[in-house]
C-alpha cells in the first residue's frame, strides 16, 4: 500500500468522511499536479497573498484554516473544487484546508523514494579473481533464480486469471443502477413508484402499504430492475410505513439518500415527522427534515431584533458526521434556513460561532474538532451569501458542558453549535 493509499483510509477512518475520503484527495491531488511545479508552485501561491510562513522550508507545512486556503487558491477555484469532490463550498474549504499539510508531506515523501538511487561506477583496474567457494554459491543461486522465475510465472498466471474475474466483478458494480422508491401521500391515497432489484423487495412494499391503508388507497407501480442496488433503507422503511399517514408527505428515497418533502404539513407534524424519520434513516443523508430551530427561523418578525435572531438559531440542531467536521444532509438544511435570516438581518450583526463537544477523547483533539466544526459552519453560511464580516468562528472543546457527559443524552446535548451577539 502507497503512502497515499494509506493517508486516504486514515483519513476516511478519523475525519467520517468514509468512501467520499478518496474522491476528495484525489481532487486535491490532481489539482496540485496540475500546477506549474506541483507543490512548489502551491507554496509560491501561498507566498504570493503573505502566506508563506505556513510552509516553512524546514517544517510540515503548519495547520491551514479555510479562509486562507481560499485566499490561496481563489473562491472560484475552490468552488470548483468543491463540485469536483462532491462536496458543499464551504465544507470543502475545512476539510480540504485540515487535510492539505498532511498531504503535501506525503508527496513529498513519495516523490523522494521515486528519486533514483545513484549507482557508483566500478573502479578502474582488474577484476579480483572470484573464490571457488563464492563460484558455488552463484551456481547454486542460479538454480534457486530458475525454481523461483517458474513459481513467478505460475502466480502470475493465476493473478492474471484472478484480476479477470475481479474486473468482471467490477464492472458488473459499475453497471448497477441506485434503487429509488417514491411515495406520496395524495389526500389520503398512497402513490408508489420506484424502481427495486427484486420480486421479493417489490412485493414487501406492496404488501406492506395495502396492509396498512387497505388495497383502495393504494397505487402506483414499482418495477423490477435487476440492475439495481439492494436498498439498505427497504426494512427500515416497510416498518415506517405508518409516518405516510399525513397527507402531503412525500419521501423520494434513491440509492443512499433520503429527501423529504413536508411543505404541506403543519409546523408541529413537520416536527414529529421530521423526529421520526431521523431516527429510522440515520444511517442515510437525508435532506428536507424540520426541527424546532427550523420553525423558530420560520416564525420570526419581518424585522427582528438581535436577541430574537440569535434565540431562534441556537433552538436548531446542526449535526455532523462521527468525530468530524462533516456537516450532515440535514445539518446543511438547517444552516440554509438560517442563512435566510442571517442576509436579512441588520448589516451591523456580529455573531460569535462557537463549537462544543463532548468530553471523549484528548482536551486538545475536542478543542481541535471544536475549531474545525465552528469554520465549517461559518463557511458554508459565507458560501450560502452571508457577508464574511458578519460571523466568526471559535471552539471550545469540551470545556462548556451543558449536560452530563457520563451519558449518551448529556454527551449529544453538549455537542452543539451556539450563536451569540459580539458586542
Amino acid at each position: 500500500m502507497s503512502l497515499l493509499d494509506r493517508y486516504i483510509e486514515d483519513t476516511a477512518l478519523h475525519m467520517g468522511l468514509g468512501h467520499r475520503a478518496r474522491n476528495l484527495i484525489e481532487v486535491l491531488v490532481d489539482y496540485i499536479h496540475s500546477l506549474p511545479d506541483g507543490v512548489h508552485g502551491l507554496r509560491r501561491r501561498f507566498d504570493a497573498v503573505g502566506l508563506g510562513e505556513q510552509f516553512p522550508a524546514d517544517g510540515r507545512p503548519q495547520r491551514l484554516l479555510a479562509g486562507q486556503l481560499e485566499c490561496a487558491i481563489g473562491r472560484g477555484e475552490l468552488a470548483v473544487l468543491a463540485r469536483r469532490a462532491a462536496f458543499p463550498t464551504g465544507m470543502f474549504a475545512v476539510v480540504a484546508a485540515d487535510l492539505l499539510p498532511g498531504l503535501l508531506d506525503v508527496l513529498e515523501q513519495q516523490a523522494r523514494q521515486a528519486r533514483p538511487m545513484a549507482v557508483p561506477l566500478r573502479q578502474r583496474g582488474n577484476p579480483a579473481p572470484v573464490p571457488r567457494a563464492i563460484r558455488g554459491s552463484v551456481l547454486r543461486g542460479l538454480s534457486w533464480v530458475l525454481v523461483a522465475g517458474a513459481l513467478l510465472c505460475l502466480t502470475g498466471w493465476i493473478h492474471q486469471k484472478t484480476r479477470v474475474t475481479s474486473a468482471g466483478t467490477a464492472a458488473a458494480a459499475e453497471r448497477q443502477t441506485p434503487p429509488r422508491l417514491s411515495l406520496v401521500n395524495h389526500a389520503g391515497v398512497i402513490d408508489v413508484r420506484g424502481r427495486l432489484p427484486g420480486e421479493a423487495d417489490r412485493r414487501k412494499v406492496w404488501s406492506a402499504l395495502v396492509g396498512h391503508y387497505g388495497q383502495a388507497r393504494v397505487s402506483g407501480d414499482i418495477q423490477r430492475d435487476p440492475h439495481a442496488r439492494a436498498p439498505r433503507w427497504l426494512d427500515r422503511m416497510v416498518t415506517l410505513v405508518p409516518v405516510l399517514r399525513h397527507p402531503g408527505l412525500s419521501l423520494s428515497f434513491s440509492g443512499d439518500t433520503l429527501h423529504v418533502d413536508m411543505a404541506a404539513l403543519p409546523e408541529a407534524d413537520r416536527v414529529t415527522v421530521s423526529d421520526t424519520l431521523r431516527r429510522g434513516f440515520g444511517h442515510l443523508q437525508v435532506t428536507g427534515l424540520w426541527d424546532s430551530g427550523r420553525v423558530a427561523l420560520a416564525r420570526l418578525p419581518a424585522d427582528p431584533d438581535h436577541a430574537q435572531l440569535v434565540a431562534a438559531l441556537n433552538q436548531g440542531a446542526i449535526r455532523f458526521e462521527h468525530k468530524s467536521p462533516v456537516l450532515r444532509a440535514d445539518g446543511l438544511d438547517m444552516l440554509r434556513a438560517s442563512a435566510l435570516a442571517l442576509r436579512a438581518a441588520d448589516p451591523g450583526l456580529r455573531l460569535e460561532v462557537a463549537g462544543h463537544t463532548d468530553s471523549l477523547g484528548t482536551a486538545d483533539s475536542n478543542l481541535r474538532l471544536s475549531q474545525q466544526r465552528a469554520e465549517a459552519v461559518v463557511a458554508e453560511l459565507q458560501a450560502l451569501g452571508v457577508p464574511a464580516h458578519t460571523l466568526q468562528a471559535r471552539g471550545y472543546g469540551e470545556e462548556q458542558p451543558v449536560a452530563d457527559n457520563r451519558l449518551e443524552a448529556g454527551r449529544e446535548r453538549n455537542r452543539r453549535i451556539v450563536y451569540s451577539v459580539i458586542r
